[in-house]
């Protein structure tokens, strides 16, 4: 089979571009037996019908979020019926996979298929329905039989899909001036309960420290970045791993910046490890705080209490590294007041960076599920991509979801009470970065902030209006 991968734009430009990786994991599956091409919508000079004209694939399979939707059905509709077999995967589909068949894709992936992906597409026939009925089919694949009827084997969990080493070579080298750093993942999972996470409760697996330097290495010497990120849910869950992994950066004398997410309640005896880290390169620790409030955080089953948070936070600031704190504005529970209680958190620590986002109800999360358990109301049917929105007009906010202990206006208010209470301290809104020339020591992102990358074509194409190399060698 030839395979096109298309990683889907997002509705609203984001701040940063990274690389693919749910593309590159499912390319590194299927390479040795099919042929792979992969195209970023992000970032890639050529419209899409050129590439599938030029590549003429037997699969376009689209790998999209919620704020990718509008994109990604715009691909179904545009190449439904046209002779190609059309596969929707990654979060969102791995929830609504009945919406993305009803949308025009023919077969949707559910969760992490890679083990199985190859025999699938080996197996797959180019007439509708495109699946042997006759044939058992592993878990993870959703798709209509010669009925017409739904056929679901279930979501495919397995966290070995983490052990491929990644695909990268298939990144186009002109990509990768416009990614603004360095992308990727050491340990897979979660094994903590939040309930705004699609990832809680999967599980947890770290992959080989030589392994995932190995790809740091490539991400470094190859694609030429000096900025990445781990996007490990739980990065210093194991500290013996993480300790393994800085020795063996160090071992190999790789310059770089990077920065990883933790919960804020790593235990004392596993402090030391945030000396090697910063001893590694690493620049940014985020921490999930989401509330100062300890009844919210009960209410989100975040396991978090209060007082574990500064005494880690102050050993992190000790091993010179910076902090990043995410609040979470309209968690379950959570009045304006107890909101407030974070900006006071946020005024003790002091972080390099603060990011307050809306408490969304992820498909695939328990809140999810069911929003109006958690106090969450929605007024319009297609809510997942207008909230997505609100960073253009968060006027539409009160138009869209409705939060049962915080109204609006107060959701607004707080986002501009916490940047209006951090300006003494020296912070400043990432809206008021025009140029993003330097590194602000102190800088505030929410959800009023508008997205820092317009994202416009003209016939010949996508018109470059980012450039990696203006970038500067920190993480947002």
């Amino acid at each position: 089979m030839r395979v096109l991968l298309i990683y889907s734009e997002p509705d609203t430009s984001p701040y940063y571009l990274q690389s693919p990786m749910e593309c590159l994991h499912l390319a590194a599956a299927i390479e040795n037996q099919h042929e792979v091409q992969i195209y970023d919508q992000n970032v890639d000079e050529q419209c899409l019908d050129t590439v599938i004209s030029e590549f003429a694939p037997d699969v376009i399979g689209v790998l999209f979020a919620m704020r990718c939707l509008a994109a990604s059905y715009r691909i179904a509709h545009q190449f439904k019926h046209k002779g190609y077999i059309l596969i929707a995967a990654g979060k969102y589909p791995t929830s609504k996979p009945k919406e993305c068949i009803e949308t025009g894709f023919d077969i949707v992936f559910r969760g992490n298929v890679e083990d199985t992906l190859s025999d699938f597409l080996d197996n797959l026939s180019l007439k509708y329905p495109f699946v042997n009925p006759k044939r058992v089919q592993s878990s993870g694949y959703f798709f209509k039989d010669s009925n017409g009827d739904y056929i679901d084997t279930g979501i495919a969990n397995s966290l070995e899909a983490n052990s491929y080493a990644l695909a990268r070579h298939l990144i186009p080298q002109k990509y990768h001036r416009h990614y603004s750093h360095g992308f990727l993942i050491g340990s897979k999972g979660c094994l903590f309960n939040c309930v705004f996470c699609t990832s809680s409760g999967t599980g947890y697996k770290a992959r080989e420290p030589k392994a995932v330097v190995d790809e740091l290495e490539y991400i470094v010497k190859v694609e030429g970045h000096k900025a990445i990120h781990f996007g490990d849910d739980i990065f210093t869950y194991d500290p013996d791993w993480v300790i393994a992994l800085c020795r063996e950066i160090m071992a190999r004398q790789l310059i770089c910046n990077w920065s990883v997410n933790s919960r804020s309640d790593v235990p004392s005896k596993h402090w030391l490890m945030f000396d090697w880290m910063y001893q590694a390169g690493c620049k940014i620790v985020a921490f999930g705080i989401e509330s100062a409030d300890q009844k919210t955080l009960k209410n989100s089953r975040k396991g978090l209490k209060i007082n574990k948070i500064m005494p880690v936070i102050s050993r992190v600031k000790e091993a010179k590294i910076g902090i990043r704190c995410n609040l979470m504005i309209g968690l379950p529970g959570a009045t304006y007041q107890d909101h407030l209680s974070s900006i006071d958190l946020m005024e003790a620590i002091q972080p390099s960076q603060i990011v307050a986002s809306l408490c969304i109800p992820y498909p695939g999360s328990k809140m999810g599920n069911n929003p109006e358990q958690f106090g969450i109301r929605f007024k319009i049917q297609n809510w997942e991509t207008l909230l997505e929105k609100d960073y253009c007009d968060p006027n539409q906010l009160g138009q869209i979801v409705e939060y049962k202990n915080i109204n609006t206006e107060e959701i607004i208010q707080f986002a501009e009470t916490l940047v209006q209470r951090l300006e003494p301290y020296g912070y400043i809104s990432i809206s008021q970065d025009n140029e993003r020339s330097e590194c602000p020591e102190k800088i505030i992102k929410t959800f009023l902030d508008k997205p820092k990358l317009p994202m416009v074509r003209n016939e010949s194409g996508r018109r470059d209006y980012y450039r990696r190399a203006l970038e500067p060698d920190w993480i947002l």
